[in-house]
């Protein structure tokens, strides 16, 4: 802490127009560049979540190439899917985010069927598929292999179909749950199923299975009309903790720190958007989570900065300094603490957007400008507008200092 006490008192209303042009210079500059108003718009990535379709994690071991891939897709008529591979894994498996959009007359029914399409599509680049006719065990989820049980019955179970089911169920349920906690998750060899399964059991299943080159890691369908829905929750949601933030703004302060903090939430709002499109990141549910989760951690910082300058505007010392001076002051005497608390955060935003791997990667990134422009914007954003509003817009609920 001695280190930030003896830190020198900077000027930075000095640059207050500088910093105002340049950072919304920036603004202005990536919104050219990415073009959201262009459609249909490479830059701007929507999860599955916000346009329909299918998002799927396709693992293949071993690994093949991500062409295979793509030249399978697209000769089953998904020309337009995206498949983007994951970091290579030392255990011998490569993973693929496979993402289809849906037709746009399609319905649930009609994803549901686009996702069987593509697990055909997969089931055809099985590597172990040419020398056999049975199905992979790596793509049987545990009610289909239940079915299937049930219908063989190799214990010869005895009652009514309700029962054979129930005796079969947590048996299908337990080859499953051993699947996944095998490295990679999958089996290599039916050798691995697991050792408590009864032996009838265990012969059936390799009977009527091998055990596959191919995994879906994950399976998820959006409809196009439940993609809009969440999209019309997700924009209700920004906007109504846009107006809780403002109102309580203008209650807890005066109309020029109300202004101020709008405008330095516009500004923080709209340069992680700029960035985050220009970066080419991808917007879904759990990214509208990372830029509320901004406007909160923006706003808390600006309101420690605000309430300094209220508190020191009521001190005799200032009654004769311009508001020029007072502010600049107040940004001085809360610049430790500004700097405690954002590199913490940033600290801990970085170690997620480089080390919390792909499925953090979009996630975490918005944190990460989101420090940076909420600590930046309560100094150069918030703080100039209150200087100017006051300045040119005096009035009785002011802070009643001399302006320079």
């Amino acid at each position: 802490m001695r280190v930030f006490h003896n830190l020198p008192h900077f000027d930075f209303m000095r640059w207050k127009g500088v910093a105002l042009s340049v950072s919304w210079g920036i603004i202005i500059l990536c919104t050219l560049i990415v073009r959201p108003w262009n459609e249909p718009n490479p830059r701007v990535k929507l999860g599955m979540q916000f346009v329909g379709g299918n998002d799927m994690t396709v693992r293949f071991s071993p690994p093949i190439k991500p062409e295979q891939v793509r030249s399978a897709l697209a000769a089953a008529g998904f020309t337009d899917s995206s498949v983007v591979p994951y970091a290579e894994n030392k255990a011998g498996f490569q993973d693929y985010a496979v993402k289809v959009r849906a037709r746009k007359t399609g319905d649930q029914l009609d994803s549901t069927k686009q996702s069987a399409e593509l697990k055909d599509v997969f089931r055809k680049l099985d590597q172990e598929r040419a020398g056999s006719t049975l199905p992979s065990l790596n793509l049987e989820g545990s009610g289909t292999l239940t079915d299937r049980l049930v219908a063989e019955n190799p214990m010869k179970v005895q009652g009514d179909g309700d029962a054979i089911r129930q005796a079969y169920e947590p048996l299908a349920s337990q080859v499953t749950a051993q699947r996944d906690k095998l490295p990679g998750a999958m089996y290599k060899d039916l050798s691995q199923l697991p050792a408590g399964l009864p032996q009838a059991v265990k012969d059936a299943v390799s009977k009527d299975y091998r055990p596959g080159s191919i995994k879906i890691a994950k399976d998820e369908s959006f409809s196009p009309s439940i993609s809009g829905e969440w999209t019309a929750k997700t924009l209700k949601a920004v906007l109504w903790a846009s107006v809780a933030i403002l109102i309580y703004i203008m209650f807890r302060f005066t109309l020029s720190f109300a202004i101020g903090g709008i405008v330095s939430l516009i500004h923080d709002v709209l340069m992680a958007l700029a960035l985050f499109a220009v970066f080419g990141y991808e917007f879904n549910v759990a990214v509208v989570a990372s830029f509320l989760t901004l406007m909160g951690y923006s706003m808390s910082d600006t309101i420690v900065v605000f309430d300094r300058i209220r508190e020191n505007s009521h001190k005799p010392e200032y009654k004769r300094k311009t508001i020029t001076e007072l502010v600049n002051d107040s940004i001085n005497q809360t610049l430790s603490r500004t700097i405690l608390t954002s590199m913490s955060v940033l600290f801990v935003s970085v170690c997620l957007w480089q080390f919390g791997g792909p499925a953090l990667h979009d996630l975490a990134f918005p944190l990460v400008i989101g420090v940076i422009t909420g600590t930046y914007s309560s100094i150069y954003i918030a703080s100039p507008v209150v200087v100017y509003w006051e300045k040119w817009f005096p009035s009785k609920d002011n802070l009643k200092q001399k302006h320079a």
